[in-house]
């Protein structure tokens, strides 16, 4: 059985630090709070650096917003993109 590293980074949302941990050979992800204790999994189904890339996306449109958004929000957010992501697009 191959065994593959987890990719991981540390960012913050809503002034709460969170460890993300994706797993690229199966596509889990998961958010973690500062303690460890698993605050949401899912599956991401682009590369580690379009993951990154949309959290970083996520924090800028965050802190030019009104009202800042939680994590929930924000893993919602990746949830709808991994759904979205999986699905066949037609061509034109």
């Amino acid at each position: 059985m191959v065994t593959t590293r987890p990719c991981t980074a540390t960012c913050v949302i809503e002034g709460m630090p969170v460890t993300l941990t994706f797993y690229p050979d199966n596509g889990v992800l998961r958010i973690a709070d500062p303690s460890g204790s698993c605050i949401r999994e899912t599956r991401w189904h682009g590369s580690w650096r379009s993951l990154l890339d949309e959290f970083r996306d996520f924090t800028q449109r965050t802190e030019s917003a009104e009202q800042p958004q939680d994590v929930n929000a924000m893993t919602t957010r990746h949830h709808d993109f991994a759904d979205h992501a999986q699905r066949p697009m037609a061509l034109a």
